[in-house]
């Protein structure tokens, strides 16, 4: 027997196939568009959030300073508070002048070139930045699911509370005892200032331990001894810092007379029987001098001849006197020689003619001996031709 199957039925069969195919197809791009979609949504999103957190941080570094800006390795860059002293009262701020303050140097956000003069103030979302200057911390919605959340400092105290602290000298190492010395520091905006005088061991230090707080910056400080000389010092106050600045004066803090420079044989003096050295006053008024005497730490020897700036003096040579020796007698300077002040004068001091003998008769050559001359002022000088 023989069956032959009907056209329409197996058209309809093929057709049936078709349609169930096409809604599973239908289906499995319904599925694959929601994945993409969510996947778009999800990218879009981290790239938005990556840009508003690249905003929110140079927010930070427009307050604050960019760490990573250095000069000669220091940090230069305070941002706005380096510049102001304080954390701005809005945003706007970073950007313009609302005060008027002299101390402004900004804008201290750089903004894209788009023509959005505003933009810096929105996150990416186009949702505004909240500010509280209490706190220094910048905030945003974000795209509402995960705010956003970023401080200009871990503690608004590191901006405030760091320390200067330090040495002051004179060019042999001593501290001022009772010299008056004191350390200015002044910030970069000028509105704060504050002064420390040194104890007499040397030390001073601006610290919130002291009650002076120490704003990050770069700051002018100044040591002042008395009212003819001072010393200046730029430091760099970065946050969380204790910073080490020490002073050493050029003029002793003990007024004196002081040799300058190295005593000498001159050329010509024969079998180094004689030397000469130059000092300096470093008194705030003139001094006169008119003696000294001559301690010979080796031996007991005699000097015939005296001289004042390469000036013979009065009743020089002196053969009867013992000028150096058991009577330590005083060497007399005839006029008195008048040194002006602050190291601004030298006198060159000449002992000639050397001997072992009062009578000069037996010359002494004394080059590498040591001697002390105590002057009538009371300045004592160590001498080692």
């Amino acid at each position: 027997m023989r069956i032959t199957l009907h056209p329409t039925f197996d058209t309809a069969r093929r057709d049936g196939f078709t349609l169930m195919e096409l809604l599973v197809v239908l289906l499995i791009i319904g599925v694959l568009s929601t994945v993409a979609i969510r996947t778009i949504d999800a990218t879009r999103d981290r790239a938005l959030f990556d840009q508003t957190t690249a905003e929110m941080k140079q927010l930070v570094y427009a307050v604050t300073g960019n760490p990573d800006i250095l000069s000669d390795g220091r940090r230069v860059d305070f941002g706005f508070f380096g510049d102001m002293g304080r954390l701005p009262e809005e945003l706007r701020e970073l950007v313009e002048n609302t005060t008027g303050s002299p101390h402004w140097r900004g804008p201290y956000f750089r903004r894209s070139l788009t023509g959005d003069s505003l933009g810096y103030l929105y996150d990416a979302w186009g949702n505004p930045y909240t500010y509280d200057k209490g706190s220094g911390v910048i905030s945003t919605v974000g795209n509402g699911k995960y705010p956003m959340t970023m401080k200009v400092a871990d503690d608004l105290g590191q901006l405030y509370d760091n320390s200067i602290v330090g040495q002051v000298s004179d060019p042999d190492g001593n501290p001022p005892g009772g010299s008056s010395v004191r350390v200015v520091l002044t910030t970069s905006y000028g509105t704060y200032s504050k002064y420390k005088v040194v104890n007499p061991g040397g030390d001073y230090e601006f610290s919130l331990a002291k009650g002076d707080s120490v704003p990050l910056g770069t700051h002018r400080l100044v040591a002042f001894l008395g009212t003819t000389d001072s010393i200046v010092r730029w430091v760099t106050v970065a946050p969380r810092s204790r910073n080490v600045v020490d002073f050493r004066f050029s003029r002793p803090f003990v007024s004196q007379l002081r040799m300058v420079g190295q005593p000498r044989i001159p050329l010509g003096v024969p079998d180094s029987s004689g030397f000469e050295f130059d000092i300096v006053s470093n008194y705030l008024q003139s001094v006169t001098v008119d003696s000294f005497v001559v301690d010979y730490v080796s031996d007991s020897v005699y000097f015939r001849t005296l001289q004042i700036d390469h000036t013979m003096q009065a009743g020089y040579p002196r053969p009867n006197d013992s000028l150096i020796g058991p009577g330590l007698a005083t060497a007399r300077i005839v006029p008195g020689v008048t040194i002006a002040p602050n190291m601004t004068q030298t006198v060159t001091i000449g002992l000639y003619e050397f001997a072992t003998t009062r009578a000069g008769t037996d010359t002494a050559n004394i080059h590498d001996k040591t001697f002390r001359i105590r002057f009538s002022e009371g300045s004592v000088i160590t001498v080692k031709p």
